[in-house]
C-alpha cells in the first residue's frame, strides 16, 4: 500500500499507462515461430510444456522483430539466435 495519497496516485498513473497499448495478435507467422521454438527447446534438452506461454510471448517478439524483457532469462537457453533475450 502507499503511504500517501501522492504516492498512490502517482503508481495508479504509472498502471494506466502500462495497460493502455495494442497487443500485439498470436497470428499464424507467431504460431509458426512457436513451433520452431518448442522444436529448439526440445533439442536443448529441455521440456517446453510448463515454458509454453513464455515461448508463444517470446515467438511473438521474435516475428516483429522486438527484444524480450523478462526475469526468466533461462526460460530462453537454445533460442538466442531467434528471440534477444533482455534481463531485468
Amino acid at each position: 500500500m502507499a503511504k500517501t495519497e501522492t504516492a498512490r496516485a502517482v503508481r495508479m498513473e504509472t498502471l494506466a499507462a502500462a495497460v493502455d497499448f495494442d497487443a500485439l495478435p498470436f497470428d499464424a507467422e507467431a504460431a509458426a515461430r512457436y513451433g520452431t521454438l518448442v522444436a529448439l527447446t526440445v533439442a536443448a534438452k529441455r521440456d517446453p510444456r510448463p515454458r509454453r506461454l513464455d515461448l508463444m510471448i517470446a515467438a511473438v517478439a521474435s516475428v516483429h522483430g522486438l527484444p524480450l524483457y523478462t526475469h526468466n532469462t533461462g526460460e530462453f537457453i537454445g533460442l538466442e539466435d531467434l528471440v534477444v533475450v533482455v534481463p531485468i
